[in-house]
């Protein structure tokens, strides 16, 4: 079992990325009700199309390579072997240059045929064209980023996040406000090459010594690497493909109506409660790569991070499940409501793929390539079949079940996996969490259905407060914290403050 600083760094970690997460999930939105207000509804549309694409060919053309590149500079950095360090650093900063000018070569080449797919017209080719310093600059600055993860920089990696964020605000809106729908690619540039700088700024600042590397010698040593960026790249792919066949029937077998509550429940399932999931990869990822060779410190890291990420997302999720109607009405209008009976189930999903991913990422760090690929298309061959069914069934309810079947297929096939090359396993501890915050979740849904007003808050009230208390004992236990002395102090402060 893990000591109590391994959970309070999870803790830390998880806390800080979940804060820069929401700091730029705050300033996208401030950007998003700028937009809107200038452009309206067709430059909003025309934002979207233009960064869907870009992150496309970002991905594609990126081969994984800021993804595959943090478990190798993390391994040199634990080993404290700083020639290998250097070296893999160097070797990622000629790749992604390779990658970043063949994104910008792929948006030059298919500008006429993105203009058309994306717009039906050519008209915006000279845009998609231009798009393509855009797409040079964020896959440079994803390879610059690796750096900071796999040297475990996480706080200039917070500061980097959150500066990229404010600076594409404050020199995004004026290309708005004076250009209008002229400033949007102007706009979309800037905001990527100044990502560029500021990752940039804080890479030169770690001390490492270039090497000098042929062509030869890149090519050997980035074929590992590549090869699992490609596989990343696939499985992205895939998945991608899936949720496009499940909307597509949506829309097809249940109208756009029904597609819309659909997507508004998605982007709240991914989008908000991804901030945990988000928070908790960017230390964790690194970590298990500096230990990917002993089996049994990665057995204690895959629980303790299961453990840490269901416990602190516990109260969070219970209380959006009862809040849910206010929180689709904040977000979007009462029209939306009905895709609270999506999220409420789909929650349950999150939870699970909490842990599933804890362990799934072994293989990444592994770099079991074969594995993963196999593993990741009968996955979601299986999810989506599921998805279609329920959905056929029981509608947006069975397309939230859907979400949490997914995330119980894969917690299972991964944790068979697991055992099977690599004795590693859930412990029972982790398994007696899921199970608890699973019935919790389920009787919250049940009470939500009963009629008397003062029952339904009284009881869901109480189950709120057993997840919140629960979460407390099981931080205290773990990081051996006293909650008193937290809090005394704190009232000290507040009174000295006064």
């Amino acid at each position: 079992m893990a000591d109590a600083s391994s959970y309070k760094n999870i803790f830390k970690t998880t806390f800080l990325f979940g804060f820069v997460k929401v700091f730029n999930i705050i300033v996208k939105i401030g950007l998003n009700k700028v937009v809107a207000l200038i452009l309206g509804p067709e430059g909003v549309g025309v934002i979207g199309m233009f960064n869907t694409t870009i992150q496309t060919v970002v991905n594609f053309a990126g081969l994984g390579v800021s993804q595959s590149g943090v478990r190798d500079i993390s391994e040199a950095n634990s080993c404290s072997d700083t020639i290998e360090r250097d070296t893999i650093i160097t070797m990622v900063n000629k790749v992604i240059i390779f990658t970043g000018l063949l994104g910008m070569a792929i948006m030059i080449v298919g500008a006429p045929l993105l203009s058309r797919y994306t717009f039906g017209t050519t008209a915006y080719t000279a845009s998609y064209a231009l798009l393509s310093i855009a797409v040079c600059a964020q896959i440079i600055s994803a390879g610059q980023t690796a750096v900071l993860t796999g040297m475990r920089k996480l706080r200039q990696l917070a500061y980097c996040s959150m500066i990229s964020a404010v600076v594409g605000l404050v020199t995004g809106v004026p290309f708005y406000w004076f250009f209008r729908e002229k400033g949007i690619v102007p706009s979309l540039i800037v905001s990527s090459l100044t990502m560029l700088l500021v990752s940039w700024l804080y890479v030169r600042k770690i001390s490492y010594t270039k090497i000098v590397l042929t062509v030869n010698e890149i090519w050997q040593k980035s074929t590992l690497m590549v090869k699992m960026g490609i596989s990343l790249m696939i499985q992205g792919l895939m998945l991608h493909i899936c949720n496009l066949i499940v909307a597509s029937y949506v829309a097809n077998h249940g109208g756009l109506d029904i597609l819309g509550y659909y997507q508004a429940g998605i982007t709240i399932i991914t989008g908000y409660f991804g901030i945990i999931l988000t928070a908790m990869t960017t230390e964790y990822y690194p970590r298990l790569s500096s230990i990917h060779n002993d089996n049994a410190a990665l057995n204690d890291a895959v629980n303790a991070q299961s453990e840490m990420g269901m416990m602190m997302a516990f109260p969070l999720v219970m209380l959006f499940v009862y809040f849910s109607n206010f929180f689709f009405r904040f977000l979007y209008s009462s029209e939306f409501e009905a895709g609270a009976v999506y999220v409420n189930w789909a929650v349950m999903g999150t939870i699970t793929i909490i842990a599933s991913n804890s362990i799934g990422m072994v293989l990444l760090v592994k770099q079991a390539a074969k594995i993963y690929l196999t593993s990741s298309l009968i996955l979601n061959i299986i999810i989506v079949s599921v998805n279609i069914l329920l959905y056929h069934k029981f509608g947006l309810l069975g397309l939230g079940l859907g979400y949490f079947f997914s995330g119980l297929i894969q917690f299972i096939v991964y944790g068979i996996m697991m055992k099977k090359y690599y004795s590693i396993s859930f412990s029972r501890r982790v398994i007696f969490i899921w199970v608890v915050i699973i019935s919790a979740i389920i009787l919250l849904n049940i009470v939500s259905l009963c009629d008397i007003v003062w029952i339904r808050h009284v009881i869901s009230l109480s189950i709120i407060s057993f997840s919140l208390i629960l979460s407390l004992i099981y931080l205290k236990q773990t990081m051996n914290l006293n909650m008193k002395a937290i809090l005394l102090n704190t009232k000290n402060r507040l009174l000295k403050h006064k």
